[in-house]
């Protein structure tokens, strides 16, 4: 089920903490939550498809989802697993490259790109944190690039759990729990779910990681895992 919500200002409740909201001014927070609606998705719901026309924004307030690009052949490629916090969308194109699908329950406040554009060119805080999020967003790319290009399957895994350690809400070291698939793993690091299944059993025997069920990952020897993940 799709729900969109229409809000008023005294209904939004943005995040201080989004790289998108950091230190704007209440005039520009009330601008943005008048041209502001929440989108709520259940799982495996789109927020946008790939090809779609990419005048829509969003900022996500709740819940996991995936940014992927399916090829011609029907391959598919994760590009991003995104969290509360993370806005995605922006777009040079006019047409999005890729899909904003989500893996769990996702609420998500959506604006109109063109009109998020142009705030920004009125208010310079605005214009310097989507900046801030381009550059954040081309970094993880560089990561991923290099990931994908120079390391061996359990070291892709390692990268992969202190990336989640990092980015997924409530996790630690001593429990991980994943809201993705092996399928959606592998989709990200360029492995097939049995490779990532291998993997994570060589990770369980060399004594880094438990995996006390499929979805939750514990990690034993930090200062291993960050070696092989090449985290510097």
């Amino acid at each position: 089920m799709l729900e969109a919500i229409d809000l008023s200002t005294a209904y939004v409740d943005f995040d201080a903490d989004c790289m998108l909201f950091h230190d704007l001014p209440q005039e520009d927070l009330n601008r943005l939550a008048e041209m502001s609606r929440l989108r709520m998705i259940c799982p495996n719901q789109s927020l946008s498809d790939q090809n779609s026309p990419s005048g829509r924004v969003f900022n996500i307030v709740s819940g996991s989802g995936v940014v992927e690009r399916i090829s011609s052949s029907g391959r598919r490629q994760i590009l991003a697993f995104v969290f509360p916090g993370d806005f995605v969308g922006l777009s040079n194109s006019a047409y999005f490259e890729y899909g904003i699908r989500s893996l769990t329950n996702v609420s998500a406040y959506e604006f109109p790109r063109s009109r998020l554009v142009e705030l920004s060119e009125a208010s310079p805080v605005l214009k310097a944190n989507i900046q801030s999020i381009r550059d954040r967003v081309l970094a993880l790319t560089f990561d991923q690039v290099f990931l994908l290009g120079q390391r061996r399957a359990h070291e892709r895994l390692c990268f992969f759990l202190l990336h989640m350690l990092e980015r997924l809400p409530g996790a630690r070291a001593e429990r991980i729990q994943l809201p993705m698939c092996r399928q959606d793993i592998g989709d990200f690091l360029g492995l097939t779910p049995e490779t990532v299944s291998r993997s994570l059993a060589k990770l369980k025997r060399d004594g880094l990681i438990a995996s006390p069920t499929p979805q939750t990952i514990c990690i034993r020897d930090m200062e291993r895992v960050q070696e092989l993940a090449d985290i510097s």
